[in-house]
Order: C-alpha cells, then sequence, then structure tokens
C-alpha cells in the first residue's frame, strides 16, 4: 500500500498545500506533498506514509484529498490505510489575514484511529490564518478547530501552526495538536519541520512527539512538496 501511494505522487496527481491549514489555493494552482516518517510506539517500530494535494477551484475553493498508510513489520495487526476529502472555503480576507471554513469525509485507521474511529465518517473545520512580516522577517500563523463524528466515535481537534523564515530558502515550521473525545481519547503533539525551499520544490526533514496518555509515539519525518 505505501508503494502505490509514494507512486501516485511521483506520477504527478494534479494538486498543493499551505502547510494545510486555512490558506485559499489561486484556481487552477496545485500542491503536492509526500511524506515518510519512521515511528516508534511502545517498543514498537512503523513506518508511515502519506500524500497530501489540494487543487484550487472557482468561487474561493480548494480541494484537498490526502492518503495515508502505517505499516509494522514485526506487528502486522496494527497495519492500516486512510483517506480524508475536503473542500474549503474562504469566508473573509483581509490583507494577509483571512478565515475559511472545511468539510468533507474519511474513513481509516491511519488517519482517524481505531475504536469505532476507522469507520467512514464526516469532518468539519473553521480556521484563521495570518501571513506577513514579523520583526523583519517571512512568517505565518494558523489557528483550527476541527470536529469529526463517526457512528461510534467523536474527536475534537485544535491544531495551531508558526513559521518563520530564517534565511533565504530556509524555513522553521512548528505545530501543536490538541484532541479530545471518546471513547477515552486524549492526545498532545508536537511537530518540528526545517524546510529547504528550492524554486517550486519544498524539502522537509522534522521531529514529531505524541503523548496519548496510554502511549507515546516519537517519529522522525522526510518530506518533498511542490506547487504548480
Amino acid at each position: 500500500m505505501l508503494g502505490r501511494v509514494l507512486l501516485i505522487f511521483f506520477m504527478g496527481l494534479p494538486w498543493q498545500d499551505a502547510a494545510a491549514a486555512p490558506w485559499i489555493l489561486a484556481p487552477g494552482k496545485v500542491y503536492t506533498r509526500v511524506s515518510l516518517a519512521n515511528e516508534r510506539v511502545e517498543g514498537l517500530t512503523a513506518w508511515r506514509g502519506d500524500v497530501y494535494g489540494e487543487y484550487g477551484l472557482a468561487g474561493r475553493l480548494t480541494a484537498s484529498l490526502k492518503l495515508e498508510a502505517v505499516s509494522y513489520p514485526d506487528a502486522s495487526d496494527f497495519d492500516a490505510q486512510g483517506w480524508r476529502a475536503t473542500l474549503r472555503r474562504r469566508l473573509f480576507q483581509s490583507g494577509g489575514f483571512l478565515v475559511s471554513i472545511e468539510g468533507g469525509l474519511l474513513e481509516g485507521a491511519a488517519i482517524g484511529g481505531r475504536n469505532g474511529c476507522d469507520t467512514l465518517g464526516s469532518e468539519v473545520r473553521l480556521g484563521a490564518a495570518w501571513s506577513g512580516q514579523w520583526r523583519k522577517r517571512q512568517s505565518f500563523a494558523f489557528l483550527e478547530t476541527a470536529r469529526r463524528e463517526h457512528e461510534a466515535c467523536q474527536r475534537d481537534r485544535i491544531e495551531f501552526g508558526l513559521g518563520q523564515q530564517l534565511s533565504e530558502n530556509i524555513w522553521s515550521v512548528s505545530q501543536y495538536w490538541r484532541e479530545r473525545g471518546s471513547p477515552n481519547a486524549a492526545s498532545d503533539k508536537v511537530q518540528s519541520e526545517i524546510l529547504l525551499r528550492d524554486g517550486s520544490m519544498d524539502y522537509s526533514l522534522g521531529y514529531c512527539n505524541e503523548n496519548g496518555g496510554a502511549f507515546i509515539e516519537e517519529s522522525i519525518f522526510l518530506a518533498i512538496a511542490k506547487r504548480f
């Protein structure tokens, strides 16, 4: 499954990003991103791969699609896949500040988790973002709240991110996620990455730590993104 996900990306699916988050793409613009992570959780090692893409539609809309898979070489019973498809619409924009709303469908334990969260569900999120100069450096920040609903599972999430240009081609990006819900969901995750921008390509190296109460998961990831 992971091999197929990576193959799809390099075949050039027509998609683009803005660190995901609330930004909107101009009509016809595309963003694609593929990442590969090595994870350690409760003594187990896993490999996680995902492909994410955005496509700018007319009418202040952006479509997004994410495919994700995780593989445990020594515990294949925990292998999982997942997908998520949404539409995002800009509600308000003034200068570098904007507000957007997003909604869609998702399915699979690799994205939603287990205990009923792997079934087909819906997601709605509201976000605000800003980009501009801060302390004489290009910077951005965003905040999103999200609600995920499955038949036997509900999740509420808060996501916050900061980014700043360190030099002509290098950015620092940090993100935080807080998730609560039923049944028995409590997770806090932080992620930091260094991003190298080379024309239309971005190359990232990052570290992620998630504390789920009953477990702590750490991962190191590599990502490549392209804008069209």
